[in-house]
């Protein structure tokens, strides 16, 4: 039925019918509507009275009227169905859009609830496949039935069904003759054009824009005609796009977006999204294996030093753009940006404090000498890790001074006291510096460990975690600097003894997971 087709490929948001009459005049944003249901010859029960409420009978009765009343010829299916509605109620149980409510009866007369009616046009198009699709982003998704959330994820998820004022599904209000109208409508003279869903408003944008990035998908074309609240439409869906990242960041793979005016009052919106999310990378593609966040990690260590961007396919589709870039900032020791290119295909190097690369580069490699020959004079091999941690620590709080121009003449503090090269080469560090002088010391040495950024009291203050006796611990040797001799207060603490800190504890725990 060329009616089911519409409904399977279009936008429709829904409301069904009993017998209170509302006001004769239709709402501003069923206006469109209210038009089509005169030139496709919908009966006055419906013209009329946009405010009625809808019943099973006059659900099916609005769906066939829609169709165009095809002729029926088989047997009426149930016991309890009024003459006003035999056919509709044939023609919409024979396409598979309502079932009985046993004892082969139908109650024609029973309200329809918007999640009811959602699961009316999910049997219709068959039960596609919903699971692309969420209800997560709405504030009353737990009030959706079990039995009704396939039909709700996917009437919403495809565009069939908008969710009301502040973010909410409503699944158990009864709908109304106006809003299946305009559904129907949208339906039906989207049909031409393919993915065409009509809005009234930037909010019902959104909503289509974030459910296609949650799918990874495009969005469908937006028929603006009876939209309002808008001066500068692109600029408008542009904000809407930053908007949704800034509340999503997991979203960030969906990296630029492109709008267009269609003309005839239609718009484009077109998703750029990366490779590793969609699978689509270009073919003949060659990359370095990324499936995880260590292999990030060990493949820009390995690849830091030639410069030239290095490619990398990325198989685990979980992992998101944000902890990718926070995980890069591991590598470098501070001289050597790394980090994701546009598209996720490629980690880039950028020199730090507008130094050459030859000279960066010099930086680590003089970094990994000091740190080889202060792991040679503190360490030998019949230490364990402990005893390893615990000497090198000693070191650096011993022999590394605070360089306090940080606070006094920032303007003449060098570059370097913020590195490890600073604490290894001038013993002159600040906590940036005393921090990844103990990830080199301690990497080294076979202890895993990560800088912690975040801030301590309420100034910004790098530290350290790192893998030790089994179990990931803290460590603050700017802090402790000049304690060996009364013990520390900061080597091989938990997160509960760093009282005055504040971290991301959720990608510290993601990080050290990840590696442990």
């Amino acid at each position: 039925m060329e009616m089911r087709k519409r409904l399977i490929s279009l936008a429709l948001g829904v409301t069904l019918l009993t017998g209170t009459a509302g006001a004769a005049s239709w709402p501003q944003w069923a206006e469109q509507a209210e038009q089509w249901a005169e030139q496709k010859g919908l009966s006055e029960t419906f013209t009329a009275q946009p405010f009625l409420d809808v019943t099973r009978g006059s659900a099916a009765q609005m769906i066939y009227e829609a169709a165009g009343s095809p002729y029926v010829s088989g047997e009426i299916p149930f016991v309890d169905i009024p003459e006003e509605y035999a056919d509709a109620v044939t023609w919409a149980a024979e396409n598979g859009y309502v079932k009985g409510i046993g004892d082969e009866k139908y109650a024609p007369w029973a309200l329809v609830t918007r999640q009811e009616f959602a699961v009316i046009l999910y049997r219709g198009a068959g039960s596609p496949d919903p699971y692309a699709y969420t209800l997560e982003d709405f504030a009353d998704v737990g009030s959706v039935s079990g039995w009704a959330r396939d039909g709700m994820r996917w009437c919403v998820g495809t565009g069939l069904m908008n969710g009301k004022a502040d973010n909410m599904l409503a699944p158990r209000d009864t709908i109304m003759v106006a809003e299946a109208a305009l559904m129907l409508q949208r339906a039906d003279t989207g049909a031409a054009e393919e993915g065409t869903v009509s809005v009234s408003s930037l909010e019902e944008i959104k909503t289509q824009l974030r459910q296609a990035m949650q799918a990874a998908e495009q969005p469908p074309v937006f028929d603006v005609g009876a939209l309002t609240g808008s001066t500068d439409l692109k600029i408008d869906i542009q904000n809407l796009y930053n908007a949704l990242l800034s509340e999503q960041p997991a979203l960030k793979y969906a990296y630029d977006l492109e709008v267009s005016d269609a003309g005839n009052g239609l718009v484009t919106c077109t998703f750029s999204y990366m490779p590793y999310r969609t699978g689509n990378y270009p073919a003949g593609f060659d990359g370095e294996t990324v499936s995880g966040i260590r292999d990030l990690l060990e493949v820009t260590r390995k690849n830091i030093r030639t410069q030239e961007d290095t490619p990398i396919y990325i198989t685990d589709r979980e992992l998101t753009v944000d902890n990718m870039n926070k995980a890069l900032q591991q590598v470098g020791g501070s001289y050597i940006l790394c980090q994701l290119n546009q598209d996720g295909t490629a980690i880039t190097y950028t020199p730090a404090n507008n130094a050459s690369y030859t000279d960066c580069v010099a930086r680590l490699d003089e970094i990994d000498r000091l740190a080889d020959a202060i792991i040679a004079d503190c360490t030998d091999s019949s230490m364990s890790d402990y005893e390893k941690a615990e000497a090198l620590y000693t070191y650096l709080t011993e022999n590394v001074l605070y360089d306090h121009r940080y606070y006094s003449d920032p303007n003449h503090m060098p570059y370097d006291s913020r590195t490890a090269y600073g604490a290894f080469h001038d013993q002159l560090a600040i906590c940036g510096g005393y921090a990844q002088a103990l990830q080199t010391l301690f990497d080294k040495a076979g202890i895993p460990c990560y800088t912690v950024s975040g801030s301590m009291g309420s100034e910004y203050h790098m530290w350290d975690i790192a893998y030790l006796d089994d179990r990931w611990r803290y460590f603050d040797a700017t802090s402790d600097r000049g304690r060996a001799d009364y013990w520390f207060n900061y080597f091989n603490v938990s997160a509960e003894q760093l009282t005055r800190y504040e971290w991301d504890k959720d990608f510290t725990a993601y990080l050290t997971g990840a590696t442990a």
